[in-house]
């Protein structure tokens, strides 16, 4: 009976241990929370006022996160639970947006709610989070990578949302339009190179069948080494115009101290995240 009593307790406790492990910091007082300790104060303490003003003036909650690890969880998953457990953003409106850091991981989430995602929109947040936020972390500027993302956030929620989609629109089109062009030089290169190949096996290829047994071993090494060098650099080529951006991999992504961006929380997974 002893030993059945100590094997459930046993259970029990395994059982309880993702539910610690998943424990979310409590809502702070105002929009800026800094469990990792990576904003300095005079930052900390500038983004708190603006924030604080913006929500009073629009009613949208921007708010900054940063937390030393996720305890296993995803950062998407993380940021979810934290948009929705603080109830982020407009009561009515669920306008909000939330930008997470976590330290130890060295993931960043841009989490935007239901009602500012046709303004920032996952392909603008992925931006900030890769041409912003990124570049200054990867110098050691956590502070000036929040700050300035966090301003980029805000220019995103002001805008319209018919001239954000514009604007979205045009740049899909310019990467199609980058896209076809990187296609079209790499199809007209490994023509060139097709043609050149050719021209080498014709070249190399004649003669008489015994002047090609006598130099077989020679001539074929040599040929063998420039015809993989060809279509080597073939392939290289065609490589070049690859996407880079190591940044975003896209989602979907009543207030205490005077700060009123607390009160809603629809988190849909809209946003972007990334890393540094």
């Amino acid at each position: 009976m002893t030993l059945l009593r100590t094997l459930l307790l046993f259970a029990l406790a395994l059982l309880a241990l993702p539910a610690a492990a998943q424990e979310l910091p409590p809502r702070p007082e105002g929009p800026v929370y800094d469990g990792a300790n990576m904003i300095d104060a005079a930052t900390e303490a500038k983004l708190d006022e603006e924030l604080r003003a913006y929500n009073k003036a629009t009613g949208r909650a921007v708010t900054v996160a940063t937390v030393p690890s996720l305890d296993g969880e995803t950062v998407e998953g993380y940021a979810v639970k934290l948009y929705e457990t603080w109830g982020i953003g407009g009561e009515e409106t669920d306008e909000g947006a939330l930008l997470l850091v976590a330290k130890k991981e060295q993931k960043i989430r841009i989490e935007v709610g239901y009602g500012s995602t046709p303004t920032l929109t996952d392909a603008m947040s992925g931006r900030i989070i890769r041409n912003t936020i990124t570049p200054a972390f990867k110098q050691g500027d956590f502070s000036g990578g929040i700050a300035a993302g966090v301003a980029q956030m805000i220019e995103a929620l002001d805008m319209d949302p018919a001239t954000a989609k514009a604007i979205e629109e045009a740049e899909a089109a310019a990467r199609a339009q980058e896209g076809d062009e990187v296609t079209g030089a790499t199809i007209g290169g490994a023509f060139v190179w097709l043609i050149l190949i050719f021209a080498f096996i014709a070249i190399f290829g004649r003669g008489k069948k015994g002047r090609r047994r006598r130099r077989y071993g020679a001539g074929s090494a040599v040929g063998d080494v420039i015809l993989w060098s060809a279509i080597g650099s073939m392939l290289n080529d065609g490589d070049g115009g690859g996407w880079g951006g190591g940044g975003g991999s896209f989602g979907g992504g009543g207030g205490g101290g005077g700060f009123g961006g607390f009160g809603g929380g629809m988190s849909g997974g809209g946003g972007a995240s990334g890393g540094w």
